[in-house]
């Protein structure tokens, strides 16, 4: 397989409507030719993988099952063939035009570029969603507590990695839902990687909050697993990787 420039890898589910918009808009944005889109769909029962190919995806990955965004987005950088690896949301609530710049960072030295909502200079165009904004600090204020870390703002979906830096962190990473950003930082930070932040522009996007609550419980659950983890080293445990 032709190594790549850039990949982006699109974690979707029940995404049939927008993953044709979410592929011509990053082949449209992201400007080299070397980007290579992978698009993982976790179990869906639409069209959101035969949509995927007929519109252009270079690899569509398909899982059996429902397994969460976690394990989506690391088997897409298994799969990933890219020098520089970037998850984003297929709503694309982070435009497209911003991929590069967290390549540049990428490029510029760092080993991990995540977008950062807390940054003081990220934007939002339109109003956030007042549970969800709220939800979000109070999250990452816990998992500060219970997981200390330097980082404002874990969810932010828009992330970056040197395909080594992947390599070695998702290898390790065993949480396979939206918690699995906190585990991966953290991993990162184990691992000694250099880790830079980024402002953002956040476009808001009718989101539902009807599961918010319990999918905040269960990744507070999950960042107390990624503690007793380190504290117990299952993660001393985990698969060697390759230079």
């Amino acid at each position: 397989m032709t190594k790549r420039l850039i990949s982006v890898i699109l974690p979707a589910y029940q995404a049939a409507p927008i993953v044709a918009e979410a592929i011509q808009r990053i082949r449209h944005d992201v400007q080299p030719t070397e980007v290579e889109i992978v698009v993982v769909d976790d179990g869906s029962n639409d069209e959101t993988a035969l949509i995927a190919r007929q519109s252009g995806a270079d690899q569509v990955v398909e899982l059996n099952e429902n397994r969460g965004k976690g394990e989506a987005v690391r088997r897409g950088m298994a799969a990933a063939t890219g020098s520089y690896l970037v998850f984003t949301d297929v709503d694309l609530a982070y435009r497209p035009s911003q991929i590069m710049n967290i390549v540049d960072v990428l490029k510029g030295g760092a080993d991990v570029a995540l977008g950062s909502r807390r940054h003081s200079s990220s934007e939002e165009t339109g109003p956030p969603g007042f549970i969800r904004d709220q939800g979000s600090r109070v999250f990452n204020r816990l998992t500060r507590l219970i997981l200390p870390g330097p980082h404002l703002d874990t969810q932010c979906g828009l992330k970056g990695f040197t395909s080594q830096a992947a390599q070695s962190a998702f290898a390790m990473s065993r949480i396979d839902g939206f918690a699995f950003d906190v585990e991966v930082l953290f991993l990162a930070r184990r691992l000694d990687l250099e880790i830079v932040e980024i402002p953002v522009i956040v476009d808001h996007v009718e989101q539902s909050t009807v599961r918010f609550i319990p999918q905040a419980i269960r990744m507070l659950w999950d960042v107390a697993r990624v503690r007793l983890w380190s504290m117990t080293r299952r993660y001393n445990d985990a698969p060697p990787t390759g230079g």
